[in-house]
């Protein structure tokens, strides 16, 4: 085999590794929200920021960010059960907090 085309072999496996390596930095951020009753609250991130709410478990897909996102999710009712606010990239947890209060808040810095 040729220099050339072992050089051109290397470069081209070399571009696909690195291709391959940086696909799951491009999936989706989703934000969950797991609670029994009543909920709302706002997200941060580098759209600004936005009013959310709802009642029981809901998942809001922000598509492919980076930057930082903050959740921020109150209970509208007086209830004691557990409310839990995540943060997935892709199928992956990547900040995850939860709470029998009254709020829970959590922050994440994404890096694509």
């Amino acid at each position: 085999m040729s220099k050339k085309i072992e050089i051109g072999l290397i470069v081209v496996f070399v571009c696909f590794i690195v291709a391959v390596s940086g696909c799951n930095s491009f999936d989706p951020v989703k934000v969950v929200i797991n609670y029994t009753g009543s909920w709302n609250g706002t997200i941060t991130d580098e759209s600004g920021t936005r009013t959310i709410e709802g009642a029981g478990d809901k998942t809001i897909d922000l598509g492919s960010i980076s930057g930082s996102v903050k959740v921020k999710v109150d209970k509208k009712d007086n209830n004691s059960d557990l409310l839990t606010a995540s943060i997935l990239r892709g199928d992956k947890t990547v900040s995850s907090m939860n709470t029998t209060s009254d709020y829970v808040i959590t922050t994440i810095y994404l890096t694509r």
